[in-house]
């Protein structure tokens, strides 16, 4: 083990190789520092990696761990020296020399933390081939690459799949899948893996043991201890330094893991109580077999821990009111089409005021549907949900005034910040709400000092050029900064250090005892069992609901894809047939000792109660009946009826017409409908795709036009903004004159002919997209380019911006999606009013985004 302060640069990794390893990178004394900050982001950095070497890089936020990794793979340009990477004949290459960086990118292979930032391609078999393509690999040896890295990564079923329509898990798999099939000698996974949810880590996590296990080098950047432990040599930096170069058991025993950023989870507690209080007991990973084991050596029987009292799994938690209901909700996306999905299918749930209620599932089980639903961003499609008593769906419900009521942080916030300067973001709520000067300074100071982010410090700080984590908790002050009676956080420690988890659950604690509604999605199981309600969410239902003991005791189901806690997995290796719910490391520690010492077991492992003292593992829901007047918009429903990019898979003449012969009908009707003088000639455009997708392509008008009509409202601010802006030689007749603005009919006429012009492209390209896959789509215009490939045209550039053009439409209506969704769920007034709102951050976010995948590109080799 090497425990360097930092001030020392440590050893160099050439003077103490381990035995009978070679050196693939090589760190000498790197110091590094952003030109906007006069920190460095290293500070004379030293160490080595090994070939063969599965390596964890370890770090709260802001310690360095990104900018080490991009050190080595030239995205940041290090000193001339200071890093070295060796090919497999022992060629040096230097991470500062351009010459040397194709080289490298050939060796090393890296995933990025987002996979949407690093997809090229619009199908999956397309994406994972662009590397070797730009190795100018035969392309019998590209396909064979192509299949072993899809097989490798679980994605052979989904080859002809979109990105678009892949899952959170799915996606990430495909960058792996991407880096993989360069066939480099290592794999780099810079959080590539904090996303997603546990079950959905696991088979990666497997991958990358697999392939450190085949002697290929893998290199993972977490914050997670538990990950760490299934590699054979942990890195940890502290603010640019490193502190620790050892094994992950070592590690552990380090009393300066908290000073580093650090928070133990339950297993790691355990793990070090255990070996400390047994000096012979060795645990070596997280793995709950291996430390039931090591405990089983105490060599002493177990005996049984009191029953968890028994009580109907149907009846309520006693209440004095509900803040939320849903009696049997149902909600769907994408109805009518090929990868449609329920997000809800008959849901039920009463949560009680002033209780706190952690929601979890695996991906896609519908939690973040659920509390969107709470929002009123979305209503149900069947059924009722109640806040406070008032039908979202009811026409008499005020659902900005419901929203100022139950504040939602929503998943990805750094998509959702929208406001330029940080404390004007916090403010957005309260300022909707009314409250001004003195007032509104404190509250946004408060929220802002509460999540970690000091108003003195931050207030004044661009949104934009906040880190990762500091976007996510800038996102939460903004919602705290509301004080609204219901406060709901969808994943709001995905991606934080253990510090900043801590501090995001010690908020929403303290939100409960000042007799909030505090209701949190996780995938985090061992934070959910401090809750005091436990939701199970699977297939869109609430499969369970009840006290923590309740949920992760007697009425735990294997079948919702779920872990259990990892002290609950040890309590039951050591005792199969025992019904211990030891939630914490201590209760666990105390069955250990009750049952392997002799004494009594702590009766807090065992009991069936919760906080408040409910007893319900799963309740029945029945709210009372709502209005007749049912709503059925509430102001992103441009977003949730894009059609463009959804192929259906009807039988139809147009589905079977070939590619190309419907690609130049589409650029012909696009042409006419945008040259022609008169509105009337986009709107005959228009009306001819409606009735060609009724008539021949099995497509009705409602879901060709459903994105079109929501959309209106933005069309019609596109064409007011024409409209302020005159043009030479406008002599026709003047409607309308205020100073420097006259609207003239010439004016109003283009005005027309452009939302009818935008509306005839978004109908054919829908009608297109609904008849015609994706795939056969790139396969016709790349057969239209290939003659003027001998003309020296780059027609293989050509069709990489094309499929990166298709490909940002849905990423950026994601974008805009998300801006709205921030804007509503804070009291935003949608529509219209908050177009001008939402053009300059997604502008900004588009910036960002092709700013990052043009990094990824370059990681796997193009060049334009």
């Amino acid at each position: 083990m090497t425990e360097t302060r930092p001030q020392d640069s440590g050893p160099l990794p050439e003077d103490c190789p381990p035995a009978g390893r070679r050196l693939l990178v090589s760190i000498r004394d790197l110091s590094y520092s952003y030109g906007e900050t006069g920190r460095p982001a290293l500070n004379r950095v030293s160490a080595g990696i090994y070939r063969g070497e599965h390596t964890a890089i370890l770090g709260a936020n802001g310690s360095g761990k990104s900018t080490l990794l991009n050190c080595i793979n030239g995205l940041c340009r290090p000193p001339p020296g200071a890093v070295s990477v060796y090919g497999p004949g022992g060629e040096l290459y230097d991470s500062a020399r351009d010459d040397h960086l194709g080289r490298i990118r050939r060796i090393i292979g890296t995933v990025l933390q987002n996979p949407d930032d690093q997809i090229v391609s619009t199908v999956v078999e397309a994406d994972t081939a662009f590397g070797p393509e730009n190795m100018d690999l035969p392309p019998q040896e590209i396909r064979l690459r192509v299949d072993r890295a899809l097989a490798a990564a679980g994605l052979e079923a989904l080859r002809n799949r979109s990105p678009q329509f892949l899952s959170g898990g799915e996606r990430q798999r495909l960058a792996i899948a991407g880096a993989l099939a360069m066939e480099g000698e290592a794999l780099v996974l810079d959080e590539a893996l904090s996303m997603l949810d546990p079950l959905a880590r696991e088979p990666l996590l497997s991958l990358a043991d697999t392939l450190a296990g085949s002697g290929k080098t893998v290199i993972q950047v977490t914050h997670s201890l538990e990950e760490a432990f299934r590699c054979s040599r942990c890195l940890v930096l502290d603010r640019g330094a490193l502190v620790f170069d050892g094994k992950p058991a070592d590690l552990l025993r380090l009393p300066a893991l908290e000073d580093w950023g650090f928070r133990l989870n339950e297993a790691a507690k355990t793990i070090r109580m255990i070996t400390g209080k047994y000096p012979g007991v060795h645990i070596t990973s997280f793995d709950p077999a291996e430390t039931a084991a090591a405990v089983r050596a105490l060599k002493a029987a177990p005996a049984r821990a009191p029953s968890v009292s028994a009580h109907s799994p149907c009846a309520p938690p006693p209440r004095a009111g509900d803040a939320v209901s849903f009696d049997g909700v149902f909600h769907h996306y994408l109805e009518g089409t090929a990868f449609a999905a329920a997000g809800l299918d008959g849901a039920d749930l009463c949560v009680p005021e002033g209780l706190s209620v952690a929601l979890i599932g695996k991906s896609g089980s519908g939690k973040t549907t659920l509390l969107k639903h709470i929002n009123a961003l979305f209503l149900p499609s069947r059924g009722t949900v109640q806040v406070f008593g008032e039908d979202t769906a009811d026409k008499k419900t005020d659902l900005r005034s419901l929203r100022f009521r139950a504040a939602l942080a929503v998943q990805h916030p750094e998509s959702a910040l929208f406001e330029t300067w940080a404390a004007d973001d916090v403010a957005y709520g309260p300022r909707n709400a009314g409250l001004r000067g003195g007032g509104l300074v404190a509250r946004v100071r408060d929220a802002m000092n509460e999540a970690g982010l000091p108003y003195d410090e931050y207030g004044e700080r661009e949104s934009r050029a906040l880190s990762g984590g500091e976007k996510r908790r800038l996102a939460l002050a903004g919602v705290l900064a509301m004080d609204s009676p219901v406060l709901l956080l969808d994943e709001p420690s995905a991606s934080l250090d253990g510090k900043n988890r801590e501090r995001v659950f010690a908020l929403a604690g303290e939100r409960r005892r000042r007799g909030k509604t505090v209701i949190v999605s996780t995938h985090s199981v061992e934070a959910a069992a401090s809750f005091d309600l436990v939701a199970v969410m699977d297939r869109g239902r609430v499969a369970a609901f009840g006290p923590p003991r309740s949920v992760f005791g007697p009425y735990w189901k294997a079948g919702w894809g779920l872990l259990l806690p990892w002290t609950v997995r040890v309590a039951r290796e050591l005792d199969a047939g025992g019904t211990a719910v030891p939630l914490t490391a201590e209760e666990l520690v105390a069955f250990i000792e009750g049952n392997f010492e002799g004494s009594a077991a702590s009766s807090g492992a065992a009991a069936g109660t919760s906080p408040h003292g409910g007893r319900a593992a799963v309740q029945t829901v029945r709210p009372s009946a709502s209005s007749s007047g049912k709503r059925r918009k509430t102001g992103i429903e441009f977003f949730r009826n894009m059609t463009f990019g959804q192929f259906l898979g009807r039988p139809s003449a147009l589905r079977r017409l070939g590619a190309g012969k419907k690609l130049l009908l589409l650029l012909f009707l696009s042409a006419l409908g945008i040259a022609g003088p008169h509105p009337l000639f986009p709107l005959s455009v228009l009306v001819l795709a409606v009735a060609v997708g009724a008539v021949f392509g099995n497509v009705e008008p409602k879901y060709l036009l459903r994105g079109f009509i929501p959309a209106f409202p933005y069309l019609l601010f596109l064409a007011l903004l024409q409209m302020l802006f005159s043009w030479a030689g406008d002599t026709s007749f003047v409607f309308f004159s205020l100073g420097p603005v006259t609207v003239t009919g010439d004016e109003l006429l283009r005005s027309c002919s452009l939302v009818c012009q935008l509306g005839a492209l978004m109908t054919l390209l829908s009608l297109y997209t609904a008849v015609t896959p994706l795939r056969e789509t790139l396969a016709a215009f790349d057969r239209a380019l290939l003659p003027l490939s001998r003309a020296g045209i780059p027609v293989r550039d050509i069709s990489v911006i094309l499929g990166i053009a298709l490909r940002f439409v849905p990423v950026l209506a994601g974008e805009a999606e998300c801006i709205v969704t921030a804007q509503l769920s804070r009291g935003g007034r949608g529509g219209l009013g908050s177009a001008p709102g939402m053009i300059i951050p997604l502008f900004l976010r588009a910036l960002e985004r092709s700013e990052t995948l043009a990094k990824a590109m370059a990681l796997r080799l193009y060049h334009s």
